[in-house]
Formats: C-alpha cells, sequence, structure tokens
C-alpha cells in the first residue's frame, strides 16, 4: 500500500520526511494511518528490476 507521511518516520533503518511517498505491507500501512502519521495514497507502483536491486 502507498502512504503519504504526516510527520517523519524511520523505516528499515532510512529516515523519511514529512511529505514522502512510500510503500509498506497494508498491515504498516494502516498502522501508521491509525496513529495519524500518514495518509493513504493507493496501491503500491510495480517495482522495476533496478528498484529491486537496491
Amino acid at each position: 500500500m502507498r502512504i503519504k507521511l504526516t510527520k517523519p518516520h524511520r523505516h528499515a533503518g532510512r529516515d523519511y520526511p514529512a511529505g514522502a511517498e512510500i510503500d509498506l505491507p497494508e498491515r504498516k500501512a494502516n498502522w501508521l494511518i491509525g496513529l495519524k502519521r500518514a495518509e493513504a495514497m493507493g496501491k503500491a507502483k510495480p517495482t522495476t528490476t533496478e528498484e529491486t536491486k537496491r
């Protein structure tokens, strides 16, 4: 699930600023939305082969 952060957040050892859009499993995305730290953006974007190598 794609979310937009409303507050800074640390995920997978990386810091993200408010306004960043990230893809998370639905359960984790809903948890952040419930804490008012993010808002739903829709379905996650498919990853390309280049993105999965990072």
